[in-house]
């Protein structure tokens, strides 16, 4: 079995097991369908974005002003992230209605694209949480294409999939002028397995003679197991 298909059958392990569930134990819950995909994930060894990385990039968004209402995310899997995405931006905005409150998520695996919508619906976010299937970076030009995404439109880009396409996928979202002053950008997995290039980059404050510059900061969380540090850079000048 290839890593692609250890992951996914992961995946569908996880659906099975929140599904055989009473339907409103978890019905309109973000935050317990957050929880339970992650306990599954410690049992089972799955990589999702655990509780402790969610809050300390919770605590990083709060800063952000006026409070952020479009999140765009590379890397998906099973969702837990971007459900918790959508909560705390529905919470940061005072509302329970979809306006104006959107998170893109990008999944490049139909069976994991899936079960997030699923998930996602169950959480009852599938209002404010879309689940685009395919590379990330096609999914990133289509929707800013469609005018789904405005320059300058962006408050926080969260990255999590493969670690090589982190700085070319961070560059992307600059040649399109998706950043303001003020727009965070979160990375995971920087510290293990490792995303060199893309932390040389933030840590230098960008491309030199570029349109961006970021101030960055590793915040270290609780692990029992595996990466613990969350990459949070802010963007410090857009022209």
């Amino acid at each position: 079995m290839s890593k692609e298909e250890t992951i996914e059958a992961k995946a569908r392990a996880l659906y099975e097991h929140i599904f055989s569930k009473p339907e409103d134990t978890y019905a309109g819950k973000p935050w317990d369908v957050v929880e339970a995909i992650n306990d599954f994930a410690d049992e089972s060894r799955m990589m999702t974005f655990k509780n402790a990385k969610i809050e300390a990039s919770r605590q990083q968004i709060t800063k952000i002003q006026p409070a952020p209402r479009t999140f765009i995310e590379f890397g998906g899997y099973v969702g837990a992230s971007a459900i918790a995405w959508g909560a705390i931006l529905r919470e940061l905005n005072n509302t329970d209605s979809a306006v104006d409150v959107n998170v893109y998520t990008f999944e490049l695996s139909p069976v994991n694209a899936g079960i997030s919508r699923d998930l996602i619906r169950l959480a009852g976010l599938e209002n404010t949480v879309h689940v685009l299937e395919g590379p990330a970076a096609d999914s990133l030009r289509r929707i800013f294409e469609e005018g789904k995404l405005k320059k300058a439109g962006v408050d926080v880009a969260f990255f999590d999939h493969w670690e090589q396409f982190y700085l070319p996928d961070l560059q992307l979202c600059e040649d399109l002028g998706l950043f303001r002053k003020g727009s965070k950008v979160i990375a995971d997995n920087t510290d293990f397995p490792g995303a060199p290039a893309y932390l040389e980059y933030v840590k230098s404050g960008g491309r030199q003679g570029g349109s961006y510059r970021y101030e960055t900061e590793s915040i270290e969380t609780a692990s029992n197991r595996g990466p613990s540090i969350v990459e949070v850079s802010t963007v410090i000048n857009a022209q």
